[in-house]
């Protein structure tokens, strides 16, 4: 099994630090800097202790890397005070996802890791008066054709996304964790039961359960290949601190209740093999016995880190089943008519 050098960095900083060479050096700041990884690396190493004893160079370019994060990070801490004064009148619950939350939990997995949006959840009911308040916080919505209009409402898992009308800031505004079209019946309600409030903000953030499964979703249910890597560092940094607060079979009673066993019991089982991370003995027969294992599923996760045809076919084969597990046959064959038909009139139009 091939496994890339970010992963083999994160397994084991140590053994890594100590028998790179400076051609493995230059492959990691090159795969590292095509997936965004630079600040991580920085925080991994920073964590064990080992910046210092890093080649010069590879210091550098972490620290060039570093700053800018920090720069990310000062703006979306930012643009989340913006929201207070216009959230803070909702008498409901809105929550971060995703990147947001880690950093406002000042989780491990933040450390470093870039954002490009803000994503917000709210209950469907709420979702057209959470809209208005972000109106008025200065956010709009680009026009979209009727049918995408209708895709995203009645078929997604949020609504278009929404840029500031100055500082062109990027925010999802998701009313469930996964497109509905998909009919996964999850329980989205237990999300916002777990959920607590921020220290001196309006905003709330699910527990650390539910963003692992949300994580896990995001990866397993879906057809995204570009960032396998990144996504699957993100999960084995999440599934390390559930682990440290012995947290990991409350995870999968989360995972069940919730309609998520999947998704969760696979990604534990490729952060064990590709990771070598040692999970307790009562969550390792609970993983084995499991009625929800996909071999095959991860068998083509773990060939699209290799290169060639094997590669190529997988990557292929999880994208169909990618579309497969977000959209029940007939809306995706009506989903391919209808975006077909409108790319021909476009493509067709006068002038």
């Amino acid at each position: 099994m091939l496994v890339p050098l970010a992963i083999r960095c994160f397994r084991d900083p140590q053994t890594f630090a100590a028998n790179a060479t400076a051609t493995c050096w230059t492959d990691l700041l090159q795969q590292a800097r095509s997936l965004g990884l630079t600040a991580q690396l920085h925080a991994l190493f920073a964590r064990h202790q080992l910046l210092q004893s890093l080649p010069e160079t590879v210091q550098k370019h972490f620290a060039w890397g570093w700053r800018y994060y920090q720069k990310q990070r000062g703006s979306l801490f930012y643009e989340l005070m913006q929201l207070e004064p216009f959230l803070g009148q909702a008498d409901y619950p809105c929550l971060l996802l995703k990147g947001a939350a880690y950093q406002a939990l000042g989780l491990t997995v933040s450390e470093g890791r870039l954002y490009s949006d803000i994503d917000l959840l709210v209950r469907r009911p709420q979702l057209t008066d959470c809209k208005d308040k972000l109106f008025f916080a200065g956010f709009f919505e680009p026009a979209i054709s009727a049918y995408d209009k209708h895709f995203y409402l009645e078929l997604s898992h949020e609504n278009p996304p929404l840029y500031h009308v100055k500082r062109g800031t990027a925010l999802d505004l998701h009313f469930a964790l996964f497109p509905l079209a998909g009919r996964k019946k999850l329980n989205t309600e237990l999300v916002f039961a777990s959920a607590s409030k921020i220290a001196g903000s309006c905003l709330q953030v699910p527990n650390l359960s539910y963003l692992y499964i949300h994580a896990a979703i995001h990866f397993f249910w879906q057809e995204e290949q570009h960032k396998l890597v990144k996504d699957l560092i993100d999960l084995d940094l999440l599934y390390g601190q559930l682990a440290e607060q012995n947290l990991l079979l409350q995870l999968l009673n989360d995972a069940q209740q919730f309609g998520a066993l999947e998704p969760t019991v696979n990604t534990l089982l490729l952060v064990q093999s590709l990771f070598k991370r040692a999970l307790p003995a009562e969550v390792t027969a609970k993983l084995v016995n499991s009625p929800y294992r996909r071999d095959v599923a991860r068998a083509l996760v773990l060939w699209q880190l290799g290169s060639g045809v094997r590669a190529r076919l997988a990557g292929s084969l999880w994208y169909l089943r990618g579309y497969h597990h977000k959209m029940h046959w007939r809306a995706l064959l009506r989903h391919v008519w209808v975006k077909g038909k409108l790319a021909w009139q476009q493509r067709h139009q006068p002038g």
